[in-house]
């Protein structure tokens, strides 16, 4: 029988907090966690984080039509499908129809989706609204709220910084436990670059450490590729996604794991460097021409010469000769299926299906990268060379300007 220590003073008109032994934890039926997107938003309350005008709005709103539609978050992770609301707290509702459309593309809105562009601060009645809400809505999965600035309680007494901000989200971790739900809200980071992504979070430490969880989303201006960094208490292992914008779909796509996409990244710009040269090429030459370390790069070549992508002469590296006899053979492949689709004109044209969201023409700094093809390439290199540039860094101008093959 577990016996209850003497209640210090303070506690005397209250009554002692209940324990439970370790034994009867292990033996209790717990339900496993609810996710709303598999592996990437589990119940609870999450930030999720972006530099201004980078797409963060437009994927915590795609999100929600995801969940609501019951289909693939970023086009291949699956949604829980259940209700779900965004609180676009800095738009208005002529801008939220418009994005609504570009995201639905034609398509009729999923009936689970509700979306407001007001709602009082958490200490101003917001948190009750959210419960009341919650209460007649068990079906909800997904709360957005956009963004932080909107709802957090005004700053007021002489409090600390990392206090202010542990306590700012603190009264919605009960109603996403009570509920099941994951709330996320939007935030931004702060202009300092870090090594780890979650340190560049606007605000201090407490911050994150009040709330369950974290998504940083990184993208350089102009470019197509971004990473997705996610962290929890719900998340076994802290992990980084790829992700890549794609102007002619308009649309954010998932690459895969980060790390290994950067990898792939660099070993197609290797082969793709190599393809240019009418020579082969030291790993110094290499790493010079794409701006790379010289001992990483040599590692690289390593292994993608035992991956069959490269083989080393006594003059350097080239392409494996199977490995650029697949290519041909898949671009003539590809060639002769497009031909054959052109000259079939008993089917139309089909509706690609690219996710459950977009990022459209009112996004700043879409990139419109043109992706060159081999000879493109060569005859971009040839120009620079005829102008006087020395052949290493005309090859590294082409595929650094635009120029992705």
């Amino acid at each position: 029988m577990r016996r209850q220590a003497e209640a210090p003073k303070e506690w005397r008109k209250h009554s002692v907090p209940t324990t439970t032994t370790a034994a009867e934890l292990m033996d209790k039926e717990l339900p496993p966690v609810k996710w709303a997107v598999a592996g990437v938003l589990p119940e609870g309350v999450a930030i999720l984080a972006g530099k201004p005008k980078m797409g963060k709005s437009w994927l915590a709103l795609g999100l929600c039509v995801s969940v609501a539609a019951g289909g693939y978050a970023l086009g291949k992770i699956p949604a829980e499908c259940g209700g779900a609301l965004y609180l676009g707290l800095e738009d208005q509702e002529r801008r939220l129809q418009r994005r609504l459309k570009k995201i639905l593309a034609g398509d009729a809105a999923p009936g689970g989706l509700e979306v407001a562009w007001s709602w009082p601060r958490l200490d101003q009645g917001g948190v009750e609204a959210l419960r009341t809400y919650l209460e007649d809505r068990p079906d909800i999965r997904l709360v957005v709220i956009d963004t932080l600035k909107k709802i957090r309680p005004r700053e007021s007494g002489s409090r600390g910084v990392y206090d202010l901000d542990y306590e700012a989200l603190e009264p919605l971790l009960p109603l996403a436990a009570e509920y099941g739900v994951a709330i996320l809200v939007v935030h931004h980071l702060r202009k300092l670059e870090a090594g780890d992504p979650f340190d560049m979070i606007s605000g201090s430490t407490g911050l994150t450490g009040g709330v369950d969880g974290a998504l940083v989303l990184k993208r350089d201006r102009g470019k197509q590729d971004a990473t997705l960094a996610i962290d929890g208490r719900d998340v076994e292992e802290p992990t980084e996604l790829a992700l890549r914008w794609d102007a002619d779909i308009a649309s954010w796509s998932l690459m895969g794991n980060a790390e290994e996409y950067r990898q792939s990244e660099e070993r197609r710009r290797i082969i793709a460097l190599l393809g240019l040269m009418d020579e082969p090429m030291s790993p110094k030459d290499i790493a010079e021409a794409l701006g790379k370390n010289r001992s990483t790069t040599r590692v690289l070549l390593a292994n993608m010469k035992q991956d069959g992508q490269v083989e080393a002469t006594s003059r350097g590296y080239v392409v494996a000769h199977e490995h650029k006899h697949r290519k041909q053979h898949k671009q003539t492949q590809q060639s002769e299926q497009n031909k054959q689709g052109a000259d079939d004109s008993s089917v139309g044209a089909a509706r690609p299906v690219y996710g459950v969201y977009g990022v459209h023409d009112d996004v700043p700094h879409a990139s419109n990268r043109h992706h060159l093809t081999a000879d493109e390439g060569n005859e971009r290199v040839q120009r620079l060379i005829d102008e006087g540039m020395a052949p290493k860094l005309a090859v590294a101008e082409v595929l650094g300007d635009g120029g992705e093959l």
